[in-house]
């Protein structure tokens, strides 16, 4: 579904260097590494954001560096900061974000991704009178409003109480039960329950590593 070979970027240092990585259907691959290791560095590549400076990427058979429209039709990207513009509306942030009809709009609020996120109750307040944790439901579900196959969440949890987490962690395995393909960055081990596959980037490459490690191994490899 999405291969990456041989992929770098170069700031002062080294940050990618040669990176594999390849994501089937249904697979959530959680991303670990220390602060600064260039975890946010390789979803912004990903995700179209950011220009590797050399590699390859193909997503369905086809080179989104090439053709950036497959970034926008096959991928949906949950960056650590919120991409909501802070003064407008829940409602007026989705429609700048949505591309469809008013009857697939309507829908969103009734039975969509929107209404799944709890987001339809408080449509009409701004952003900026929203708690955090409903910021982060509506970064995801702008990030999911398209029906991407591959959805990359940078610390999707950070800094959200137990129920916020607990349902967004629903959301994703709603997703991969459905075929969506998700990589994630994160260090909450509730997040590495869900995940499929952990790799960790660590010195500019990536690494597989036991999903059955524990903390304290985790903590020594970092």
């Amino acid at each position: 579904m999405i291969e990456v070979k041989n992929l770098s970027k170069k700031y002062k240092n080294k940050v990618l260097n040669g990176l594999y990585l390849k994501a089937d259907k249904g697979e959530c691959i959680g991303i670990l590494g220390a602060n600064g290791c260039g975890k946010t560095t390789l979803l912004e590549i990903l995700s179209g954001s950011r220009k590797p400076d050399g590699g390859e990427i193909t997503v369905f058979g086809k080179n989104p560096l090439k053709n950036k429209a497959v970034f926008s039709a096959c991928i949906g990207y949950v960056p650590q900061e919120n991409p909501l513009i802070y003064d407008l509306s829940v409602k007026d942030n989705i429609r700048l974000w949505f591309d469809g009809n008013r009857a697939e709009f309507k829908a969103l609020f009734e039975k969509g991704i929107v209404s799944r996120l709890g987001l339809d109750e408080i449509k009409n307040k701004r952003v900026d009178k929203i708690s955090g944790g409903m910021k982060r439901r509506l970064s995801i579900a702008l990030a999911l409003l398209k029906s991407p196959p591959v959805l990359l969440l940078d610390e999707p949890t950070t800094a959200l109480d137990l129920k916020l987490k607990a349902d967004i962690r629903n959301i994703l395995k709603i997703y991969l039960e459905s075929g969506g393909t998700v990589i994630m960055t994160t260090h909450d081990e509730g997040d590495l329950a869900v995940c499929t596959r952990l790799l960790l980037l660590k010195e500019s490459r990536l690494t597989e590593i036991d999903k059955g490690i524990s903390g304290k191994e985790l903590i020594a490899l970092l």
